[in-house]
């Protein structure tokens, strides 16, 4: 499988529609942009061991689970006129899906922090960031996943 083959079965299986839709993988490289910024604030609550951080980018993703990302839309209204690229799209319901699954997350690790179980919260924030680094790297999506075999979709291959 090519590298170009492996992007677009991850971002299929995240619910995009790679194949009617070739605008998909030419805007994947700025796909990555939610995840990275994620990623980063992530990095930040779990380095700075900020509950407060951690609860913040818990109800931003909840907000970008309803349908409308504010990392989405700073990158839409901002960034995208300054590198010449294509608006991003709508998030598809397998990666809407994964920001609650995210949402969770950093609300467990937020609450362990703020329950005085300061290292569970920072193990469990790590591995939210270590998730979030994946799908900014690879667009291999963890919570993606889940939403395919949950609902049992027919989940595409996908590269390893």
């Amino acid at each position: 499988m090519t590298n170009a083959q492996a992007i677009q079965s991850r971002l299929t299986l995240q619910g995009f529609a790679c194949d009617s839709d070739p605008g998909i993988v030419a805007a994947a490289r700025w796909l990555r942009f939610t995840p990275i910024l994620s990623t980063l604030w992530i990095i930040v609550g779990i380095a700075s061991r900020s509950p407060l951080l951690l609860w913040g980018f818990a109800i931003i993703t909840v907000v970008g689970a309803a349908g409308w990302h504010p990392f989405d839309a700073l990158f839409n209204a901002l960034v995208q006129r300054w590198v010449n690229a294509p608006s991003l799209p709508p998030n598809p319901a397998p990666r809407r899906f994964a920001m609650v699954v995210a949402a969770v997350w950093s609300a467990g690790a937020a609450w362990l922090m703020s329950a005085g179980f300061i290292w569970a919260g920072v193990v469990a924030g790590s591995a939210l960031a270590l998730a979030g680094a994946i799908v900014a790297t690879t667009h291999f999506c963890l919570g993606s996943w889940m939403y395919q075999m949950f609902w049992g979709r027919r989940i595409p291959k996908v590269a390893a």
